[in-house]
């Protein structure tokens, strides 16, 4: 018998990642999962990591600085959990993270990585 670990890594609302979360509680969906909201020292992190790794995708060709965060966030697109986020309001909170508003009266929700994890057992015979 071997354990097989399958990970799903997605840039996800704080909010959306707090419901899976509840849900995968009740539902056993996931054996771990992670929230990484994401600054400019996380994203400078991550693309150094696929830099090293030799990637050439997507994260490590970001453009890190947080001055344009719409833009940031519409190159992370095909990472985004939600697709509808690069339409949303995209800012920066007091704090420096990465924030995503959908309408005027709702609050700002900081993004994130979100880490799911889940171990399949394989039998072999």
């Amino acid at each position: 018998m071997a354990i097989k670990l399958l990970r799903r890594k997605v840039i996800i609302r704080e909010h959306d990642f707090n419901k899976v979360e509840a849900k995968s509680r009740h539902l056993s969906l996931y054996d771990r999962m992670s929230f990484t909201p994401l600054n400019q020292d996380s994203l400078e992190k991550l693309k150094l990591q696929e830099i090293l790794r030799g990637k050439t995708g997507p994260l490590a060709a970001i453009d890190t600085d947080l001055k344009m965060p719409a833009v940031l966030v519409a190159q992370l697109q095909d990472f985004l959990y939600d697709k509808k986020y690069h339409q949303w309001t995209v800012s920066i909170d007091e704090e420096g993270y990465l924030c995503v508003q959908s309408r005027k009266n709702t609050p700002r929700t900081r993004l994130g990585w979100g880490i799911f994890e889940k171990d399949i057992e394989r039998h072999y015979e």
